[in-house]
């Protein structure tokens, strides 16, 4: 059973993932009622795809991509360190910058140029418990998409320029 679900969509040819989530324990179907622990807010998806075009949350390949897994790990550790138990149906919700997926982000940055009308993902409505910032340092392209998040009203948050080694 996955750990990592999201939803796929092609937009002008390129492929963009929204809701991703990062359940703590694996399952093997999301519902609505699953808890949101916190969300982490990154520059955008990698190489982990999944199914394009479902209407439900279909589970993440992961193709290498060591981002989730990684998040995933810091956070389940956090939680054994305070000694308390990870929800049993808690994830974490992923939201970018920008949500076209390429594992080269120039690439990806030349790509999202090109998008008439880049979607966002609905979940960056919602407020989370807390907000993991790890979209890195100062960077020309990416920092007007940052304005956005600044804005957020989520419980806590907490700033890491990455996540796992480059």
């Amino acid at each position: 059973m996955p750990h990592y679900w999201a939803k796929f969509k092609t937009v002008d040819s390129a492929v963009f993932r929204f809701d991703t989530r990062i359940y703590l324990h694996s399952i093997d179907k999301p519902a609505d009622n699953d808890a949101t622990v916190g969300c982490v807010i990154g520059k955008n998806p990698g190489s982990a795809l999944g199914e394009i075009g479902r209407r439900r949350l279909a589970p993440i390949a992961l193709s290498g991509d060591k981002f989730l897994p990684t998040v995933r790990a810091i956070v389940s550790k956090a939680y054994l360190a305070a000694e308390l138990p990870l929800p049993e149906r808690g994830y974490i919700q992923v939201l970018n910058l920008f949500y076209l997926c390429n594992r080269h982000l120039v690439e990806a940055k030349r790509s999202y140029a090109a998008v008439q009308r880049p979607p966002r993902c609905p979940a960056e409505k919602l407020s989370f418990p807390w907000a993991w910032y790890v979209w890195g340092g100062t960077d020309r392209t990416l920092d007007p998409l940052k304005k956005r998040f600044r804005r957020r009203k989520d419980g806590s948050a907490f700033f890491m320029t990455t996540a796992y080694p480059a």
